[in-house]
């Protein structure tokens, strides 16, 4: 059954210090500083009033999901029952500039949200440098129990497996590859965030910007063999890993075709062979 997602709408992210988490979101990684309060800042990277959302407000990191009507949340809380959602709130709704929402926790921890009428932005996105963002892409998420969080997604959301790595799933709700990653990992939470550039050059100058800046390289440049991305990942201070990707794979050919089922390896995360830091993305057992 295919649900009426129109995108990956944001990702809110509680952190510590809202200076330090902006400094490499916006003057490392190149995401647009837009609006912004004594205890939230918003970051631009397409059309989207936001993608990335820095908060000092306690609780579980948020990922988005855009619903094309809002009849579509009561579907939605129908479905995800055994999972407990509830609707946000208006303060809620007014903080996330969303019409209407609901919230629910995954197994993994974090919340998921289901938006309905998101602000976009009538001004284009303009980084403060040329870093060749042209969208947000996709969520990584660490799952301790990889068999429930599988199932919260595609049960429970109504997310499409493309294919998996491992036991690793990449997870679809529209024409690309995928929108949503699971890995297994010996923690829950958030992973990483990719955003999309324009090619394999932005790729490589964010390898050799990340290198200048003295910023951890966690795996890349390397080429994807699920999504054929050709990507590079760097640490942002939250623990949190960013990523620039080009080359992903879209189209109805990846429904068509069926989930593949890649070997447990790291060539399965990486064709290139890059060095790789962080477990979950095949450099050594998680």
């Amino acid at each position: 059954m295919t649900h009426p997602y129109r995108d990956l709408r944001y990702l809110r992210v509680p952190v510590p210090d809202l200076q330090a988490a902006a400094g490499f979101a916006s003057g490392i990684f190149g995401l647009q500083r837009a609006d912004e309060d004594d205890r939230t800042i918003r970051f631009r990277s397409d059309d989207r009033n936001y993608a990335l959302c820095y908060t000092l407000d306690d609780g579980p990191a948020a990922v988005a999901l855009t619903v094309a009507n809002r009849e579509d949340l009561a579907g939605a809380m129908t479905r995800l029952a055994r999972w407990q959602p509830r609707m946000l709130d208006d303060d809620e709704a007014l903080a996330r500039q969303v019409k209407a929402g609901l919230a629910v926790t995954a197994p993994n921890g974090i919340t998921v949200e289901l938006v309905w009428r998101p602000l976009t932005s009538g001004w284009r996105y303009h980084g403060p440098r040329d870093a060749g963002i042209t969208g947000f892409q996709a969520v990584q998420l660490a799952c301790t129990d990889l068999s429930a969080n599988e199932v919260f997604w595609t049960d429970g959301i109504g997310a499409r497996i493309s294919d998996w790595a491992g036991d690793a799933a990449f997870l679809a709700i529209d024409d690309a590859h995928h929108r949503i990653s699971l890995y297994p990992s010996q923690r829950d939470g958030i992973l990483g965030a990719v955003w999309a550039v324009e090619g394999l050059n932005n790729v490589m100058q964010g390898w050799y910007h990340f290198q200048r800046s003295q910023v951890p390289v966690i795996h890349g440049p390397g080429r994807q063999p699920t999504s054929n991305a050709i990507f590079v990942t760097a640490e942002a201070p939250q623990g949190i890993y960013f990523s620039y990707a080009a080359e992903t794979e879209e189209g109805p050919q990846i429904a068509a075709r069926g989930p593949r089922q890649f070997a447990n390896q790291t060539w399965s995360h990486d064709a290139w062979g890059s060095l790789c830091h962080a477990p979950e993305f095949g450099g050594k057992e998680a």
